[in-house]
């Protein structure tokens, strides 16, 4: 019986151990899973920490951006007001001022004197008809109220009549005006009333800001991704622009330089109208300028005409002023005749 009772001790005694090693093993397992996923959670936690971080980071910096550009608009807009209503009051006091004249000394002067006064009267008049015309027009694309006339043009019967309302502008200066047709130019759908506009302030700013130079119309057709285009260029060889300069020639509201409203007066609606305009009819500009060497804007447009959702591309907070065209890089230099670009940095155009 001792000795059963023995046998009975030493078999409790190895299931002891036996069961002390398998609670072992198995706290060892449950605390080596434990430990894993801990630091699966922790990692989890750490990347939701990160991605968290990242994602303020970058709302902080769109938050910065765009108060720096609501600043910078609202800045531009001011700058426009104030320089608006001294551009506003220029003509009207020309006007008033020759009307004053004129009822005064009318009895007095003879009829080329009268003639030669309301000839001013009339190109004050003009004038400011103009900048009113470049402020409402500029309203109107904003609320997306603007309208295209889609009509088939004579391309070659247009660039004639640019030509010659541009003419006493384009030379005042001393500039001598050229214009190149292609024979094939032939005829595109679009607005030929806004065509016109933008070809005029174009070459009207070409010969603002060249003096005794040359100043050339050019139109050509060519092909983008299998389908005609039309491309007017107005090419001079004027002062050209800076890089920062450049920077600012499409926005509402701003002139590439501020000496330029000292000098040469106007809106700073005048670029931004042309390129939205553009846009409405499915195209953009082009531009090429170097300081001291000239520059070249080009306008491009589909010949089959605008695609419908071309006009709302144009409207409102669509376009961007400030970020490069759509489609060609900007440059900084005038190619050379083998069409390189020495020097170009076209990283930051």
């Amino acid at each position: 019986m001792l000795a059963s009772l023995l046998s009975a001790i030493a078999a409790g005694t190895a299931v002891g151990v036996v069961c002390r090693q398998w609670y072992r093993a198995r706290s060892t397992r449950l605390a080596s899973e434990l430990r894993a996923q801990w630091h699966a959670d922790v990692n989890a936690t750490r990347e939701t920490l990160d991605t968290t971080i990242s994602q303020l980071a970058a709302a902080r910096d769109a938050a910065t951006e765009a108060r720096e550009k609501a600043e910078a608009a609202s800045k531009a807009k001011s700058m426009f007001l104030a320089n608006m209503s001294h551009e506003l009051r220029t003509p009207l006091n020309a006007i008033i001022g020759y009307s004053e004249m004129l009822q005064e000394d009318v009895a007095d002067m003879s009829p080329d004197e009268i003639a030669a006064d309301l000839k001013k009267v009339t190109g004050a008049g003009k004038h400011l008809l103009s900048l009113i015309n470049d402020v409402l027009d500029f309203s109107k694309i904003e609320a997306g109220r603007m309208e295209l006339l889609v009509e088939t043009v004579d391309l070659a019967a247009l660039m004639r009549d640019v030509q010659n309302t541009a003419t006493p502008v384009v030379t005042k200066q001393g500039n001598a005006f050229t214009i190149d047709i292609a024979h094939d130019l032939g005829t595109m759908r679009g607005d030929a009333g806004k065509i016109r506009q933008v070809l005029l302030n174009l070459l009207s700013n070409a010969g603002k800001f060249t003096t005794n130079g040359t100043i050339t119309l050019r139109a050509s057709r060519t092909e983008r991704n299998n389908e005609a285009w039309v491309a007017v260029g107005v090419e001079d060889t004027g002062q050209g622009m800076t890089r920062e300069q450049f920077g600012r020639l499409f926005q509402a509201f701003a002139q590439a330089d501020a000496t330029i409203h000292k000098e040469h007066g106007g809106t700073g609606l005048g670029l931004a109208l042309c390129r939205r305009f553009c846009l409405m009819m499915g195209g953009d500009i082009e531009v090429q300028s170097k300081a001291g060497h000239g520059s070249t804007f080009t306008v491009m447009l589909p010949a089959h005409g605008p695609a419908p959702e071309s006009t709302d591309d144009a409207f409102g907070d669509q376009v961007d002023d400030a970020q490069p065209i759509s489609f060609h890089t900007r440059m900084f230099q005038i190619p050379t005749m083998n069409g390189t670009v020495p020097g170009a940095d076209r990283s930051g155009a």
